[in-house]
């Protein structure tokens, strides 16, 4: 099934094998290293290699809590392998380039980061605690072929000509944050994928003369619609195909263009709105964060209402701000309510729970 058939039956035990900052380490020596570093992500990288090289074929991992209560569920480490092979046909791995690790291994992110080591027999570098400026502690000598960050850490990012490639995922990005990306010199991609379906499954460059909205599957990996314009996902090395509620424009079987969220869209007076849309178009005149959402209305069913997580604004400051979104939304996407709350609610992988901070913001009243 797909150009992935030929390796469905990959044995993680033959994946015992991880170069470490240079220092390559065979089984139980992973973890002793690991054990020695004064770092809670080695700590955290030798709980995963303890699960990684036992006899069970199947690790637990578990969801981020995007979509509901975040839940544990366990997957074959063959097909953690499967993926890991998605990736590294992809974007050309090769033995001994250096993947560096940033991201939390508590998640699909970061233990998919340590098995494109193992897979790609590269050199996993691994320099600090996980923070929101990863790049700028790299030592001048340092090239790094490889790294995957949430668009947070490429902030302000001034070192990533060190990186030859970096992948982004874990939130949206937004157009100031995309204009920006086009002053770096490594090639940076932003992906599309979950837990269910081990890491991504779709890549789109966001910089240089061959950037783009629309996501390519990786390879393998076939993209159908449901009846609510939803993404159904067939990854060849899954048992089934994954149903999501991301609605999105099908280009053909390989690629799509992203929409939005079906449990996020607004349907005010009959008219679809698609909060994240919005979310975009006001991002240059907000430095915090905020989201659209629908609530109910007796005469248009949902009304457009922007929650910004700051403290209230004074009746000037509110006046200019609403004359500035005036300029940017049409007169169907303008919020009819705006909403200040000090403090969000936020999933353990800092994905703003929309709903619940709209119940917190209500019962505080």
């Amino acid at each position: 099934m797909g150009l992935l058939s030929i390796d469905s039956q990959l044995d993680f035990k033959t994946f015992q094998r991880l170069k470490i900052n240079g220092e390559l380490l065979e089984g139980v020596d992973i973890i002793s290293y690991c054990q020695k570093q004064k770092f809670e992500i080695f700590n955290e990288i030798a709980i995963f290699m303890k699960d990684w090289l036992n006899n069970d074929p199947e690790i637990e991992v578990q969801t981020s809590g995007s979509t509901g209560r975040p839940q544990k569920m366990k997957v074959l480490k063959s097909q953690m392998l499967q993926s890991a092979a998605a990736t590294a046909l992809f974007f050309d791995f090769k033995t001994n380039e250096n993947i560096y690790l940033s991201l939390s291994i508590r998640f699909i992110a970061g233990k998919m980061m340590i098995v494109r080591a193992l897979y790609s027999q590269m050199n996993l570098i691994v320099l600090q605690e996980q923070n929101n400026r990863p790049i700028e502690v790299f030592p001048d000598d340092l090239e790094i072929h490889f790294a995957a960050f949430v668009p947070l850490q490429l902030k302000g990012a001034i070192a990533s000509q060190k990186i030859k490639t970096i992948l982004l995922g874990g939130a949206s990005i937004s157009t100031q944050q995309e204009e920006y990306f086009q002053s770096l010199t490594a090639n940076i991609y932003h992906s599309y994928g979950m837990t269910e379906t081990l890491s991504h499954v779709a890549i789109r460059k966001v910089n240089g003369l061959d950037r783009t909205n629309i996501f390519t599957a990786l390879p393998g990996v076939q993209f159908e619609l449901d009846d609510r314009n939803c993404l159904i996902i067939d990854v060849p090395f899954l048992p089934q195909k994954v149903i999501t509620n991301d609605i999105v424009e099908l280009i053909d079987s390989n690629h799509f263009l992203w929409k939005g969220r079906f449990d996020n869209i607004i349907n005010s007076g009959g008219i679809k709105i698609f909060p994240e849309e919005l979310e975009i178009k006001i991002q240059p005149l907000l430095n915090c964060n905020y989201f659209f959402i629908g609530l109910e209305d007796e005469i248009l069913g949902e009304k457009v209402c922007l929650f910004i997580e700051s403290l209230e604004y004074s009746d000037i400051q509110l006046s200019t701000f609403k004359s500035e979104i005036s300029q940017i939304l049409s007169k169907y996407e303008m919020p009819k309510e705006i909403y200040f709350k000090k403090n969000f609610s936020y999933t353990l992988s800092s994905k703003i729970k929309r709903k619940d901070t709209v119940i917190q913001y209500f019962e505080e009243k």
